[in-house]
């Protein structure tokens, strides 16, 4: 009887391999098949389990990868009265990626700032950008953003990242503003 995952092959009856054997042979020499007659011995049964093994392997590497791939959510309470950003750090070493997370009302655009310049902090899909004259704007799903990733600026020395509120006529003004130091460059 033979396991599920192949531990045990059962018992083979030696008289019947051996007779199965003769028979292939004399019908290999009745066909002049060389191939077989040269390949005449009992070909060596392995086991599968490294295929086990290698399922196991896989399986953990694929969650190690995960479970490394996404930091915490950057903490901020959502508000859906007043705008506000949020940094994971404030101190930030350059080549670092730099976490955010804004919160404000949701029927809002808001345009992000880096020292005056629009960015985009990325996200992946979760969230959607819009071009407009200021920069790129999102909105806000439930008052909240997820964590947005951004690039750390170049050059030691305070940045500021603010949140502008962008009009419907076009016109922007700051809500919101932080300030991060950043160490490292070299």
């Amino acid at each position: 009887m033979s396991s599920f995952f192949g531990g045990v092959r059962g018992r083979e009856d030696p008289e019947l391999a051996a007779g199965n054997r003769r028979t292939r042979l004399h019908y290999a020499r009745d066909v002049n098949d060389q191939r077989a007659l040269a390949d005449d011995t009992p070909p060596i049964r392995r086991g599968r389990n490294w295929t086990w093994f290698v399922v196991a392997a896989v399986v953990m590497a694929v969650l190690g990868f995960a479970g490394s791939r996404g930091a915490e959510e950057v903490p901020i309470t959502a508000d859906c009265d007043t705008p506000a950003i949020a940094v994971a750090s404030s101190a930030v070493t350059a080549g670092e990626a730099l976490r955010f997370r804004l919160t404000g009302p949701d029927d809002t655009d808001y345009v992000v700032t880096l020292d005056g310049a629009p960015v985009r902090g990325d996200a992946g899909s979760r969230v959607s950008y819009t071009q407009t004259a200021a920069g790129p704007a999102l909105r806000l799903q439930q008052c909240l953003s997820p964590t947005l990733l951004l690039a750390t600026p170049a050059g030691d020395g305070p940045h500021q990242l603010a949140v502008l509120r962008l009009a419907a006529d076009g016109t922007t003004s700051e809500v919101a503003a932080t300030t991060l130091t950043v160490s490292g460059t070299r």
